[in-house]
């Protein structure tokens, strides 16, 4: 897109047009502009700025009489020149940080769910959580557990403090004192090796193990693609269709929905190619490469777990709150990270309990 100079007077008009159609979903009129109070110049004024804003692109007449619109470049210019992003209050930073802390033990998939479930009824919008592949996580621990009847449960923890789980079948009569040795033989096979190598590691090293621990662990390996690999389910999580809903740009226009996550996997490589590692990417209207989100705009920010990364972001119609979902998700990418890179959990921890003591 060809760059765009604006004078002050444009940029704070263009401001005061984009922060009230985001607030009304209507088209301002140069009335409008001038009771901002912003922008403290005449409508005559404001209607000589707003058809040079026109003219280069920022803004649109949809109809005849009627105000005016931003359009995707107006956007684009708003979050790349004027937009700044807006810290959260004090009870919202506490609220955030003490669900992702109450999802730092559970497994990998019920940490995407639950940041979605957070991420969308904080931002009133569609959210998107895309797990990491975890193939370099470096696994910690594995356990054995019996269960009833012939069901064995086994758990996989990781360095960074997630879990992966899955149960598997095994004779009663095979278990006995071996299910111990298995388990501790494999975790001394695993421990500090990559989650994408375990299976190889254990099928290599299976052949020395004598009877009947190795029956225990072949077992185990039957089941290793549950234990080791993320199915497609549990990698992309996305929640709060209904919020899209409420936007007036969409209330009788539900079919699109299905027509967005239709394919998981290209969700995930779309909300995956906005943010990589760090920072936060906007992505507003045509500047999308699927066709069913060219009406939208993606806020999208990076998290890693271990050495790995995954990407969580909002969805929600181009009018949105730039400024307040860019400071969410770059908030919540600060907490995944310092909670879920390795050690992270501990740093935090540590300082936690010295500020305890210093309080004491």
């Amino acid at each position: 897109m060809k760059k765009v100079e604006l004078t002050d007077r444009e940029e704070r008009i263009l401001r005061s047009i984009i922060e009230c159609h985001i607030k009304t979903a209507k088209p301002v009129s140069s009335s409008a502009v001038v009771r901002n109070r912003s922008v403290p110049v005449s409508s005559a004024t404001v209607r000589n700025v707003m058809r040079s804003l026109e003219d280069k692109g920022l803004i649109l007449q949809p109809h005849t009489s009627a105000g005016r619109v931003p359009t995707d470049s107006g956007y684009r210019y708003y979050v790349d020149n004027v937009m700044e992003p807006r810290d959260l209050t004090d009870q919202e930073r506490a609220d955030l940080e003490g669900g992702i802390v109450g999802l730092a033990t559970g497994d990998l998939g019920a940490v995407v769910a639950g940041v979605s479930r957070m991420m969308s009824d904080f931002a009133r919008q569609l959210a998107v959580t895309v797990a990491p592949s975890g193939e370099r996580e470096l696994i910690e621990q594995v356990k054995l557990v019996s269960l009833e009847a012939d069901r064995i449960l086994a758990v996989a923890t990781t360095r960074a403090g997630l879990t992966r789980s899955a149960v598997f079948e095994l004779g009663r009569d095979e278990v006995g004192g071996s299910l111990a040795d298995a388990a501790a033989l494999v975790t001394e096979w695993l421990s500090g090796t990559p989650v994408g190598d375990a299976e190889r590691t254990m099928k290599t090293r299976l052949s020395a193990v004598p009877e009947p621990t190795r029956r225990v662990i072949a077992a185990l390996l039957e089941t290793s693609p549950r234990l080791f690999r993320l199915r497609g389910v549990e990698r992309v999580h996305y929640e709060g269709a209904r919020y899209i809903l409420r936007h007036p740009e969409f209330s009788h226009s539900a079919a699109f929905i299905g027509e967005i996550f239709d394919d998981e996997e290209a969700l995930a490589e779309l909300v995956k190619g906005r943010a990589e590692r760090g920072g936060v990417s906007v992505t507003i209207g045509e500047e999308n490469p699927k066709k069913e989100m060219k009406r939208m705009s993606l806020v999208v920010g990076s998290y890693r777990i271990g050495g790995t990364f995954g990407q969580m972001g909002v969805i929600g119609p181009t009018r949105m709150r730039y400024g307040r979902l860019v400071g969410l998700v770059d908030y919540i990418s600060e907490i995944m990270d310092e909670l879920f890179s390795e050690g992270g959990r501990r740093t935090r921890r540590s300082s936690d309990e010295a500020a305890d003591g210093d309080r004491g």
